[in-house]
């Protein structure tokens, strides 16, 4: 073989090598980022199950005094008197 032909297989294994180390080098730091913006999200979404938790019982007390407010509106002045005086 020439020796221009071993020298360009030395540069061509140099340059390739170099080459795949950085598509490697990028793999794996993606990897990392993706790790770390996995665990942020976790926690986020651990905040955000607690807080939807707590809205929900909210609006669930809401709907209830919201009923007897409805209850009370819409009752007919008589009757509720009615009542008050039975009460006495």
């Amino acid at each position: 073989m020439e020796s221009w032909m071993i020298g360009a297989g030395i540069m061509l294994a140099m340059f390739g090598g170099s080459a795949v180390w950085g598509v490697v080098h990028t793999i794996l730091e993606h990897r990392k980022e993706m790790a770390e913006l996995e665990h942020k999200h976790a926690g986020a979404s651990r905040l955000l199950t607690a807080e939807n938790d707590e809205l929900k019982e909210t609006v669930a007390h809401m709907k209830d005094r919201l009923a007897v407010l409805e209850t009370i509106a819409t009752d007919p002045a008589r009757r509720t008197a009615e009542e008050i005086e039975n009460l006495r």
